[in-house]
């Protein structure tokens, strides 16, 4: 039968207070205060989100009205081609948040016109320009903008982007198609646009203020951040990328929720790099645009009254129990004398030695107690240990794992140079330095019916094991497709195609693949989405290809991609290279930039592939300065000798 002791008593009593009076506060704590904070809280988001779409959509929603009255009046025959421009300029002069507008009529629509025929009148300053839109330089029928709402036959909010060389702002597009009858039948006819700049965006989101460091920013309907206080990562990261980078599942399921527009307002399972401390979120979706804002709220600010509160239910529970604590220390002392034994024990324990004889206890109290659980305790370090020893091996041979992975990677490309010593008519050399173990560039090239020579440089979306296995399968459909096919277009479209199929986590591969003729010279290449590639003559001049007019692959099944030619003279080299080495930051925050490149390459315009891509990595590393580097870094150099 158990001894009940005096210690016994005082610890039952002092036990009963302690645990008294954490209900007491714990009921203050949960059923008042935080269910009183998190409402009012919940309610104020609601009300602020609710007002902050309203305030976008009360400037979105009469932009909507424009293009869709201008296509009513083409379908009516009301506009005539000759009056489009002044009817667009008139628009444009009453509304001030509109930065251009166009109708692009299908091709050929009027063939006394010739093959384009889209009026388009945009600010320049204070006045309004025209000009028609539509060349063999920009294929404007081929663009998302006329694609998208031409397929799914309503209108059709662009991502938004940064308009380089026009308003060098952030804009989007919102098209709405048109149709005429024409032989009796009613006939898709073309598409009328508005450019909306969104830098009045900026001014209402950083106008919502919450707390003292809460914010709000916004996605489209991709994911892709619009606006945000940290602005790095305005269009240049989505919802998704950096959940991705910073491993949190959680934002990625909030990243579903919102580009779905639903709303809710909920602890949110991911922390921010800078802002630390756990967050609450509060999102809603806009309905004409599907984009969606998201406001944050930090929990430490949120209940920072109520953390006074306990600091102060805290201080009287301390001068509480200290009181107490100089009673029973001085009944306890008289009863732990058989505890030094259990010190002793306790030392040789920490030494390592867990199976250290414990003292003998033939009484039926805490000593008993005591005793029961060192030797509980005993038991479980030991089998920690054993644990301990397992995890260690197991983390190793992940680490073992990744470096033999990056190695395979690595094995996948080539990387003997050079690589065809019986093919003088080139000469090639290539690199490629991942920023985590494996990563998601690539690079191939291989010759196709022995005069022909293929080559490609690409980006996966994302970094680290996914983008690893989405380059392994693209260069593998990449040497697949080119044993059935030497168009650069049709392989470019196929690959597209497989890529999309089943692609539920929305990677994506900028890409750019060229076929050089061995014999003539020409070479016909086609650039989904990819930096543009820079070719340098023999004579030193150098000449940065247009940027591309068409998607990375792996967005739209459906889409189809176009190649074009340039003719390689003996003596001319071609260099490619992905967005690590034009974005490469130093510990400024400064891009390496295409000047930069621009004018490494001009300085070494007669140097060997070789040479040239080692000046490059020189340059590269004077620029950083060390800094870490936050990208895939490839580049290859191709060399027509005749």
């Amino acid at each position: 039968m158990k001894k009940h002791t005096l210690a016994s008593h005082i610890i039952r009593n002092v036990l009963i207070f302690c645990a008294g009076l954490f209900l007491v506060t714990f009921s203050i704590y949960y059923y008042f205060t935080r269910n009183t904070i998190r409402e009012t809280t919940r309610e104020n988001a609601i009300f602020l989100a609710n007002n902050t779409v309203n305030r976008i959509e009360q400037v979105l929603g009469p932009a909507e009205k424009i293009p869709e009255i201008v296509a009513k009046m083409l379908e009516s025959s009301f506009l005539t081609r000759d009056s489009l421009i002044p009817f667009l300029k008139s628009i444009l002069s009453i509304n001030k948040s509109i930065y251009a507008s166009a109708v692009a009529f299908e091709p050929n629509y009027f063939p006394d016109k010739g093959l384009f025929y889209a009026p388009y009148v945009y600010r320049q300053g204070d006045s309004l320009r025209s000009a028609m839109l539509g060349d063999e330089n920009y294929e404007y029928a081929f663009m998302d903008w006329y694609q998208i709402p031409k397929m799914t036959n309503a209108p059709y909010w662009s991502e938004p982007y940064f308009d380089e060389g026009g308003g060098n702002i952030i804009m989007t597009t919102y098209s709405v198609p048109f149709y005429t009858v024409r032989e009796g039948r009613r006939t898709f006819s073309g598409i009328v646009t508005i450019d909306v700049s969104l830098e009045w965006l900026k001014e209402i989101m950083s106008s919502v203020k919450i707390l003292e460091t809460g914010y709000a920013f916004l996605i489209s309907r991709n994911g892709v951040i619009i606006t945000h206080p940290n602005k790095a990562y305005v269009m240049n990261q989505s919802i998704f990328t950096i959940a991705k980078e910073n491993s949190q599942p959680g934002l990625r399921e909030v990243g579903r929720q919102m580009i779905q527009g639903k709303s809710n307002f909920a602890s949110a399972d991911f922390k921010s790099k800078w802002h630390p401390g756990k967050l609450w979120i509060n999102y809603k979706g806009l309905p004409s645009s599907h984009w969606s804002i998201g406001v944050i709220y930090p929990d430490k600010e949120m209940f920072a009254s109520l953390r006074k509160i306990n600091m102060i239910l805290l201080l009287l529970i301390v001068a509480g129990l200290s009181l107490l604590s100089f009673i029973t220390i001085k009944i306890i002392n008289r009863l732990t004398a058989p505890l030094k034994h259990f010190a002793e024990s306790a030392r040789l324990i920490a030494a390592g030695n867990f199976n250290v004889q414990l003292p003998e206890i033939k009484t039926h109290d805490e000593m008993m107690e005591l005793h029961n659980s060192f030797s509980y305790m005993q038991k479980e370090l030991s089998e920690y240990i054993v644990s301990l020893k397992d995890t260690t091996t197991a983390k190793e041979k992940i680490e073992s794992e990744l470096r033999i992975a990056r190695e395979i990677q690595m094995a996948m490309i080539p990387h003997i140079f050079p690589p065809f010593p019986d093919l003088p008519q080139i000469d090639v050399f290539a690199v490629l330095k991942s920023a985590k173990e494996v990563g998601g560039d690539l690079y191939d090239f291989f010759v196709i019916d022995g005069n022909k020579f293929c080559f490609a440089i690409g980006d996966v979306s994302g970094k680290g094991v996914p983008a690893s296995l989405f380059m392994a399968v693209t260069r593998t459909l990449v040497r697949s497709i080119s044993d059935k096919e030497a168009s650069p277009s049709v392989i470019v479209s196929t690959l597209n195609k497989s890529l999309s199929m089943n692609n539920e986590s929305s990677m994506f591969v900028t890409f750019f693949l060229g076929v050089l003729d061995l014999v003539t010279g020409e070479m016909s290449y086609s650039n989904a989405g990819h930096n543009p590639p820079v070719i340098i003559r023999k004579n030193g001049d150098v000449v940065m290809f247009e940027k591309s007019k068409f998607i990375p692959v792996g967005l739209f099944e459906d889409f189809e991609y176009g190649e074009s030619s340039v003719q390689m003279e003996s003596g001319d080299k071609i260099f490619l290279y992905t967005d690590g080495v034009s974005e490469a930051e130093n510990a400024e925050n400064k891009l390496f930039g295409d000047e930069n490149l621009l004018e490494i390459i001009r300085r070494n315009a007669n140097a060997s592939p070789r040479d040239l891509i080692q000046k490059m990595e020189e340059g590269l590393a004077a620029h950083v300065k060390g800094y870490t580097q936050s990208d895939d870094i490839t580049m290859m150099t191709i060399l027509r000798n005749g």
